[in-house]
């Protein structure tokens, strides 16, 4: 029995301290953050550092810096803030990962779970022949699944195509399976955006060379030889795509910004800063992966220098840096 009163006495002890601590830890978010920035618009916060290791906020019209450099990792409200953070309370340290709402309200993080895949094959029945079968709709009804990978089928000029994995390769097939001769390449995606001249399907491809740019389904190059070593289609950030020399950023030595829908530079490849990552503001949810809302928010780009510090540059490549 005394044991049992023990064990409670010792549970209701741990609750009591926890909820104390977690009353604590809002009172010293407030204070650390809440009260530096609540008399600021949230939009026009962005994130700074010193290192790259602490963060702070900083509004980006005074160029004032308004919290200390509490902060783990840099992160602005789009619309809420997500801020991870680490506090001493009465000798204890606490890590923390809340929510911080446009009207200033603390709340726990909520993290999204990941949503099924569509995948395109279900319903589709195997066939011996070379290629794949469309139905009047629009929807692949057959297929030949020698291919180790198949794309979504792209219509072009009334026919469809596909982009294949075979022998270690990939290759564009149309419906009856024959390969397009110029599409051999080492790896080959479709863009999911349009070339703004002609409107025709466009894609990223690497070659056997190790050469790497876009190319359009009528064959037309694109930045060939231009993109750097880490792009990938499956990251972009409202169609722009940071790219850099080396996936190690101290390693980076040129670096820029590439618009997708355009297949263009938005930022040339530059020496001056090392830009590794989209960041964005927003006042209402946006699609990352849908360009119709690059309307509702401004974009930055998270940069670094030969100083070792760590800010933002606007949609021109221009860096937000504090007031001396």
């Amino acid at each position: 029995m005394k044991r049992i009163l023990l064990a409670v006495m010792l549970g209701t002890s741990v609750l009591g301290f926890a909820q104390n601590s977690e009353k604590k830890l809002e009172k010293m978010m407030k204070k650390q953050i809440v009260n530096k920035i609540k008399n600021y618009k949230p939009t026009d916060l962005v994130p700074y550092s010193k290192d790259g290791k602490e963060w702070a906020l900083m509004d980006v019209k005074s160029r004032k810096i308004l919290t200390d450099f509490v902060l783990r990792s840099p992160s602005t409200f789009n619309p809420d803030l997500h801020v991870d953070i680490y506090i001493y309370i009465e000798g204890y340290g606490y890590g923390s990962y809340v929510m911080i709402s446009p009207d200033y309200t603390i709340r726990p993080a909520r993290f999204e779970t990941g949503v099924e895949p569509y995948w395109p094959l279900r319903g589709v029945e195997s066939m011996e022949e070379p290629g794949f079968q469309m139905d009047e709709k629009g929807e692949m009804t057959k297929l030949n699944f020698k291919y180790r990978s198949f794309s979504n089928p792209i219509l072009y000029k009334g026919e469809y195509y596909a982009v294949v994995k075979q022998e270690e390769k990939k290759i564009l097939i149309n419906q009856k399976g024959e390969e397009l001769k110029e599409f051999h390449f080492e790896s080959m995606e479709e863009l999911h955006y349009k070339d703004k001249e002609s409107g025709e399907s466009i894609f990223y491809v690497k070659d056997l060379d190790g050469k790497k740019g876009f190319m359009t389904i009528s064959g037309k190059k694109k930045l060939y030889g231009e993109i750097m070593n880490d792009f990938t289609i499956y990251n972009p950030v409202l169609g722009y795509s940071v790219q850099k020399d080396s996936q190690d950023l101290n390693e980076v030595k040129k670096s820029g910004v590439i618009d997708l829908t355009t297949q263009e530079w938005l930022i040339k490849p530059q020496e001056k800063y090392k830009i590794y990552r989209v960041k964005y503001t927003s006042s209402e949810e946006i699609n990352e992966k849908n360009i119709q809302d690059r309307d509702k928010v401004t974009i930055y780009f998270l940069a670094t220098d030969q100083s070792g510090q760590h800010f933002v540059l606007d949609i021109k490549g221009k860096p937000i840096l504090p007031k001396k």
